[in-house]
């Protein structure tokens, strides 16, 4: 089975070695990218007809985070979390600037991998339930290096699930 670091190869390479153990004694799963912009259904329309990022979900309001996602598949079990603001309250604004700005696993048990990446200088942001997530809960960490990081709560097959069951449309 391929490492995290494997599995991230590609996807992601600002994590330091020190934060992929840290996820990997977690037995963290990748799950997804998340980037932040303005009109959903605009980003949306575009990586659809210019990448043929067809397969997506519908939208979902994450009200405790005053946020509207998406998922586009990347690849199977790899995700594009598109993030548009609901309202003026919320935290993304600086992220808008940036574009991609976290990167998701999912976890068996939250509280016992908030425990691992507290021991390891992580620090947690208050835990939600998402309804992207099917009302699963999920946390978001800073790591020491200062990258967000996102925790959920699903296995891959409840979110493979999860994903066909609120597909947008039926294309591949």
């Amino acid at each position: 089975m391929p490492s995290t670091r494997d599995r991230l190869c590609g996807h992601v390479l600002w994590l330091t070695d020190r934060e992929l153990f840290s996820l990997t004694m977690i037995n963290a799963t990748p799950h997804h990218v998340g980037c932040a912009v303005k009109r959903l259904e605009d980003t949306s329309a575009l990586y659809a007809d210019s990448l043929g990022l067809r397969r997506r979900t519908r939208t979902f309001d994450v009200t405790s985070q005053h946020v509207r996602v998406c998922f586009l598949q990347l690849a199977t079990g790899f995700y594009l979390e598109l993030v548009s603001p609901l309202d003026d309250s919320a935290k993304l604004a600086s992220f808008l600037k940036v574009g991609f700005y976290h990167l998701c696993f999912l976890v068996d048990d939250l509280e016992t991998a908030r425990e691992r990446l507290r021991s390891q200088r992580f620090s947690p942001l208050p835990t939600f339930q998402s309804e992207a997530f099917a009302g699963a809960p999920c946390q978001f960490f800073v790591t020491p290096q200062l990258h967000l990081i996102e925790l959920a709560q699903m296995s891959p097959g409840a979110f493979a699930e999860f994903f066909a069951g609120n597909l947008l449309c039926q294309q591949s």
